[in-house]
């Protein structure tokens, strides 16, 4: 398999995305150590408790991002890009540029979401809900600008 649209760029949001999950998970074990048996676990729109449940529970988001990362970086490593389903057909001579581009876009949302977990966990320690609701349009403004920016450039690089 071509590996040519591969670069550094690629290398360090991947290992981002990596390191955040690990910090995360690192957040969790402490917690658990360190936070009463019982913590909120849910939260209103005002940031207000409405849930609660086992400090446990702070492994659940780590844990379930190893499967949804390790997926994307299956994906980015084994399959063929030929093989990713984009929005255009590729051009022969534009392949390196376009599919450079939606590797650089899977990367991004890796990083994007394991920070996203990581601001969860961390915010878990405040037994408060806010800035939940104002994290959350921030991270779907992220994906929005990064999933259309991408494939725009990706489109460009292709003519």
């Amino acid at each position: 398999m071509n590996t040519g649209y591969r670069t550094w760029l690629h290398r360090v949001l991947e290992l981002a995305a990596w390191l955040a999950l690990l910090a995360s998970l690192l957040v969790a074990v402490y917690g658990i150590r360190t936070l009463p048996e019982e913590i909120a676990t849910h939260y209103a729109l005002d940031g207000t408790p409405d849930g609660y449940g086992s400090s446990g529970i702070l492994l659940l988001f780590p844990l379930l991002m190893v499967p949804c990362l390790g997926i994307v970086s299956l994906i980015a490593h084994l399959v063929d890009p030929v093989c990713w389903n984009m929005p255009f057909e590729v051009k022969e001579a534009c392949k390196t540029e376009v599919y450079g581009d939606i590797l650089t876009m899977l990367h991004a949302i890796q990083l994007e979401i394991a920070g996203f977990m990581l601001f969860t966990e961390i915010q878990c320690y405040r037994q408060s809900g806010r800035g939940f609701l104002l994290a959350t349009i921030l991270l779907m403004i992220a994906l929005a600008v990064t999933i259309i920016g991408l494939c725009i450039l990706a489109y460009r690089h292709n003519r």
